[in-house]
């Protein structure tokens, strides 16, 4: 659906990292974890495209958002006061399929944000998870544990557990029923060989380039196991991790 949405509000969660609440009714109520929206982030047309965006949870109607600041357009969304009303479309894309026994959550970076809605998502239906988020340096965590029973992990031991996510996830998949993960493509590949290695079903979310999030640009095009290729942000975002040839990305 192509709608306005208006600004709730948005605050920095950490330095450069924004929750975005927008006032979005028919919109939240479809939206399912793992979609996204596509987002037109200012008035003008500089810059001229939408920008893809995880959806991050859902509260009432308002319709959350977690981005970074990595550009000019996101530098502008920073700036959008509440009250401001951007064009949108969406929810796009596949979701993340919850009906797994004892899922393991691990989320690298950025990728916290699609998996903050599906760790919301198995609370309320009362199924039992783990969950492993990983950042660079503890100034980049924008969750804590205590209020969202994640195991952090930094690069650099500057908060909690020092060590990659894999670390904390090899304990974990003996039981482990799957495995649902988002994040930066070396952090994927690693989850993807052990959860290989151990005979645990896996899947990803993953990120591309994309200007309409419809099919139409052929930005998101990723290769597809077997040959040829797939479309993100029709075939995906999240997919299983055995449709994709990773050897070719």
């Amino acid at each position: 659906m192509n709608i306005k949405a208006t600004i709730s509000s948005q605050r920095e969660m950490v330095s450069g990292i924004f929750l975005l609440r927008l006032k979005a009714p028919r919109l939240a109520q479809a939206a399912k974890p793992g979609q996204f929206v596509m987002l037109k982030v200012s008035h003008s047309t500089d810059p001229p495209l939408a920008r893809p965006f995880s959806v991050a949870g859902v509260e009432g109607s308002d319709l959350l958002i977690l981005y970074k600041v990595l550009g000019k357009g996101t530098k502008l969304l920073s700036q959008a006061p509440p009250g401001w009303v951007l064009r949108m479309w969406g929810p796009l894309g596949h979701w993340y399929d919850l009906g797994v026994d004892n899922p393991v959550l691990v989320a690298g970076g950025m990728g916290i944000a699609p998996m903050g809605f599906v760790a919301q998502k198995l609370k309320e239906r009362k199924i039992p998870f783990g969950a492993v988020y990983g950042a660079r340096t503890g100034s980049e965590l924008v969750v804590s544990r205590a209020s969202q029973g994640w195991e952090l992990m930094t690069d650099d031991g500057s908060s909690w557990r020092k060590g990659l996510v894999t670390d904390a996830l090899a304990s974990r998949l003996p039981i482990a029923g799957g495995v649902l993960t988002c994040g930066p493509l070396p952090m994927l590949k690693a989850v993807v060989r052990m959860c290989e290695k151990a005979g645990v079903p896996c899947q990803v979310s993953l990120e591309a380039p994309m200007a309409c999030g419809i099919g139409a640009c052929l930005g998101c095009v990723m290769p597809k196991a077997g040959g040829g290729h797939f479309k993100v942000c029709q075939d995906g975002p999240v997919m299983n991790a055995s449709r994709i040839d990773w050897e070719r990305i």
